[in-house]
Formats: structure tokens, sequence, C-alpha cells
């Protein structure tokens, strides 16, 4: 995987997904696949002029533009920055989706572009530069392991006035792990228990300030990811758990209950 690019102020990600190209590009374009690893709903009018949407409650309502589509080999929106250019328009920001076919696998290219040097991009670009790679990897492992198969999600957020830091701190210190969640390797082992008794152990995928994210191999190789984000002048605290029939609904419901108790009492203000 290479990584974000922060001097050339784009997002520019390469993976490769021990999958069919048609099936990583139906992950992308069909609202039924992108709700089983991207976001909880998701709108998709095809072809070039027509519209893509993902939402995340009231947290993103992400609306696109299609400016191009090609079955199977490339995806381009484009849609409008929170920047005003001098024309008093929004300028328009790009996401670009490359397919190609790999021995048997797809090797797929995202680049996120468009954002200027100065610093009213700074939170748009610091947004996107933490998000993709965990999302991404979050497509990867739907793909290997989990085709054709819906999601079901344990969801809790909160927020609150503490720095992104202090916020993490307080979630990580909960967690009852001996190591630093959000300085793991990829591919290293991590076990740990949340609130309410509930452990996970696996594997390590994209970990980095204030932001955890695994395969829980304890919940059939769910998708778990922890986070304390800045944006909108407060911090945003998840807990999410993204799993793939292994876990029944009383459980998953049980494991959600549990984690808003505990932001609710951590942080006071729950999304």
């Amino acid at each position: 995987m290479t990584a974000p690019d922060r001097d050339a102020r784009r997002c520019d990600l390469t993976f490769d997904i021990d999958a069919p190209p048609d099936a990583v590009w139906r992950a992308l374009t069909d609202p039924d696949e992108l709700m089983r690893w991207f976001p909880p709903v998701a709108e998709v009018e095809p072809g070039v002029g027509g519209t893509v949407r993902w939402n995340w409650r009231e947290h993103h309502d992400w609306k696109q533009r299609i400016t191009v589509w090609e079955p199977g080999a490339r995806l381009v929106t484009e849609y409008d920055s929170a920047v005003e250019g001098d024309d008093g328009r929004p300028v328009p920001l790009f996401i670009d989706f490359t397919i190609a076919a790999n021995r048997g696998g797809t090797t797929l290219r995202m680049v996120h572009s468009g954002f200027g040097p100065d610093a009213s991009f700074d939170d748009e670009y610091d947004g996107i530069s933490r998000g993709w790679p965990v999302e991404l990897r979050s497509l990867k492992l739907y793909c290997e392991r989990h085709a054709g198969r819906d999601r079901r999600l344990a969801w809790a957020e909160a927020t609150t006035d503490l720095s992104g830091a202090a916020a993490w701190t307080r979630l990580a210190e909960a967690l009852g792990s001996d190591r630093l969640l959000d300085a793991l390797a990829e591919g290293a082992a991590f076990s740990f228990t949340t609130p309410g008794g509930d452990a996970f152990e696996g594997t390590a995928l994209c970990c980095h300030a204030r932001q955890f994210s695994g395969i829980a191999r304890s919940h059939g190789d769910a998708f778990i990811r922890l986070a304390a984000e800045e944006w909108g002048g407060a911090t945003h605290v998840w807990m999410w758990l993204a799993t793939y029939g292994e876990v029944d609904d009383a459980t998953l419901g049980a494991i959600e209950s549990r984690w808003r108790d505990h932001l609710g009492a951590t942080f006071g203000s729950l999304a």
C-alpha cells in the first residue's frame, strides 16, 4: 500500500485485493454492496451525469457527481468542497478509482485530489487522509472474506469538547490493553476488552494517532474501529464493529448498548 502524500495535497492509495475486478467494481458502485463495507446508507444513479451519495447519519452526507463511468475499470466523481474559490463558488474535489486485473485479483488505486495549498483546505485534507486508509482496508476485508454477505453493525458515538488526544486517552484507558492500540503495526496481534466485558482479539489493520482498526477474529473476522476525530469544532468518539453473520443480533445489540452506556458516562453527549 502507498501512503497519503501531503506535499502533493492529494491522497493516493493502492491496494491489491484478492477478488476479481468485477467484484471490486460492484463493491464501489452498487448501493447494497457499498453498505456492506462503507457507509450505512448509499445511493447510486449510475453513468456519467449520475450521482453517488454516502451517508453516515447526521455526521456526513457526501453527495457527488459522476464524471467517468467505465464499468469494471474506472469511476470518477466530483463534489463541492467547503472552500470557496475566487469566483465565490465551492472549489470542486475529485475521487478517482482505477481498477486493473492483477494475477487473478485486482489492483485498486484511489486518488482523492483538488486540495489547494492554503490552510483553508487543511481540515478536509486531513480528514480524508486519515479516513481512506481505514475505509479501503474495510473494502479489502469485505471483498476477500465476506463477499456477498450483509453487514450488521454495532455503532456507538459521542461528542466532547475535549481535544482528540485527550478523548482518545480516556477511551483507550478503558480497554484493558497493555499496548498502545493506535501505534500498532499492520499485522500485529491485539487483545482488549471493551467496557461491559466484551473481549476482542485479532490482527491490527490501519492504526495511527487517535485511531485503531483491525480484524476481530474473535467475532468472525469482523471489522472493528475505534477513533477520536476532530471536526466541526468538537471531537467525535466512535466505537464501530461490522459483522457478517457470525454474531447474532441479540449479542450485537447488547454490545452496542454497553458501548453507548460507556460513551455516555465518559463523555456525556451521545450522538
